[in-house]
């Protein structure tokens, strides 16, 4: 793959087409407006993507920089044979509708969960792939100052641990879940147990610490910040399926405390913050003989405690990321069918 500057934009051809939605309410009176942009340059699945700047340069001001473009690392990309792991950073910036790509990663990562800390890009653990397995997963950390710049390492977790809930809090990054070694083997995705573990990063003294471990162990559940407190969202065991279920973190009182569940149980979905609101898109379900993927988007009011449907994803998948820059969310990647069938390179704006 070709790898150009922040400035070189990868364009398709013609411009995004309509589908069909009417101000910002569909036809089933659902609240919500869906848009398609820009595809991503290449197909790709099981994405943690963030927002980040254009330029790490302050230039005159000592305000900081806008978050104005989403960037993702690493990934799924399907071939001919199995799935192949990338290294590729691309970033999309809606002000020119366009893709470019950034530093590429040292080595592919898959479920590598980037997080924006402080102005700071970190990417987490997730996992290798080698002529041993696809599901090798990693405790390394990474850190980007700039797009153009070099991936530096910062302290790793303290063992391996992926498919978890990565945010920033109060200037501090949250690891939260997740799947982590059952024992000393750490080839295939069967090595790896559900975990409840938390920790933190603190980037002063470059040290992770423990915290109040998750109520109910579990994976590829959605995460959001909201009023200074975490949400984890949905998610699934590898022994009971699917979860609805909802847990809040305090950090000043380092405790959890469950609130209202989803409507549904989904998982391997995204959530991002607008307006003070949570809103979850997609995942995946499974069950004997069959399975598939949610096409439903749902708002939660933390002040309420209460969850409502909105407008339904026009192209449903799981294994996507969800990234909000300025009055909208941009819901990208994942794959159309359970188990990484029908991998995408979608891009969907969705306005309130």
């Amino acid at each position: 793959m070709t790898i150009i500057n922040r400035r070189g934009f990868v364009l398709g051809s013609g411009a995004a087409m309509s589908l069909g939605m009417v101000g910002n309410v569909q036809a089933n009176g659902l609240t919500g407006a869906w848009t398609p942009l820009r595809d991503m340059p290449f197909p790709v699945q099981e994405i943690y993507p963030a927002a980040f700047r254009k330029s790490s340069d302050p230039g005159p001001s000592l305000k900081p920089k806008p978050l104005d473009i989403l960037v993702n690392a690493g990934g799924l990309i399907p071939n001919d044979v199995e799935f192949n792991v990338t290294d590729a950073v691309t970033f999309y910036d809606p002000a020119y509708d366009a893709w470019g790509f950034g530093t590429p990663l040292p080595a592919p990562r898959h479920h590598l969960a980037l997080v924006n800390n402080n102005g700071i890009l970190y990417g987490i653990g997730g996992f290798a792939r080698n002529q041993r397995s696809g599901w090798q997963m990693q405790s390394e950390c990474l850190r980007l100052r700039d797009l153009n710049g070099r991936w530096d390492q910062m302290s790793p977790l303290p063992h391996p641990q992926a498919e978890s809930i990565c945010l920033s809090l109060n200037g501090y990054i949250h690891v939260v879940g997740g799947r982590a070694p059952a024992g000393s083997s750490n080839a295939q995705w069967a090595d790896h147990i559900d975990t409840d573990e938390h920790w933190y990063f603190d980037a002063a003294s470059n040290r992770w610490h423990s915290l109040a471990p998750l109520p109910r162990a579990r994976n590829s559940s959605a995460g959001a910040v909201v009023n200074g407190v975490l949400y984890v969202i949905g998610g699934r065991t590898v022994s009971d399926g699917n979860t609805s279920a909802v847990d809040v973190y305090d950090p000043l009182a380092d405790r959890w405390e469950a609130a209202k569940p989803m409507p549904k149980a989904q998982a391997g979905l995204a959530a991002s913050v607008l307006n003070g609101k949570i809103y979850v898109f997609g995942g995946e379900y499974f069950k004997p003989g069959d399975g598939g993927v949610f096409a439903e988007a749902w708002e939660y009011d933390p002040d309420q405690d209460a969850w409502r449907a909105v407008a339904a994803m026009p192209r449903p998948r799981h294994g996507l990321g969800a990234v909000t820059l300025s009055n909208a969310i941009y819901v990208l990647g994942g794959a159309s069918s359970p188990s990484g069938v029908g991998t995408s390179a979608a891009l969907d704006r969705f306005e309130i």
